[in-house]
């Protein structure tokens, strides 16, 4: 199964520069555990941006998608590559799934799209997602990248409240 995971605001607002709007431990907190044992596809900018401290997120395999994979392997190498976890650098969503599926079967019960923008508007536009697991963060924010319109094709389902943050699973209609 291939799942959106996602946090945006009243607006489809997901990000401001290469930063959240906000600061949600709990929403954060809602992503390590929901992503955890899983593959998870970034964009590059929102890889970048999330690694800060090491090139892969723990106990996730990790693919990175951008235009020049070859340019981003030599640089991570010398930065703690780890064989397993990755980064794993493709230039196409279609591959990072396909190699999750091929070479890590154990991670791929379900693999994340986790970011960005552009990842999610082509993952919809190719209608490669069965799923979407979105916080709607409350209230509207600063900043300059938003989530794609979802359509009539998904169906809402509640998974969790809060003050600050909704989480709604969306499945694609039958």
């Amino acid at each position: 199964m291939i799942t959106i995971i996602a946090a945006m605001d009243e607006d489809r607002l997901i990000g401001r520069g290469k930063e959240l709007p906000w600061r949600l431990p709990e929403e954060m907190k809602h992503f390590q555990r929901t992503t955890s044992g899983s593959a998870v596809i970034f964009g590059r900018v929102t890889w970048e941006s999330m690694t800060t401290t090491r090139p892969f997120l723990d106990g996730r395999i990790n693919f990175v998608v951008t235009r020049r994979p070859s340019q981003w392997r030599g640089k991570v190498a010398e930065s703690g590559f780890d064989p397993t976890f990755g980064p794993h650098f493709v230039d196409t969503i279609e591959l990072a799934i396909t190699r999750a599926r091929r070479e890590f079967p154990e991670y791929v019960e379900t693999i994340y799209l986790a970011g960005g923008r552009q990842l999610y508007e082509l993952a919809l536009r190719r209608n490669l997602v069965d799923r979407m697991i979105i916080s709607h963060v409350k209230g509207k924010h600063i900043g300059d990248v938003y989530f794609p319109p979802i359509g009539p094709e998904w169906t809402p389902r509640t998974l969790f409240e809060s003050d600050t943050f909704d989480i709604i699973d969306y499945s694609r209609k039958v």
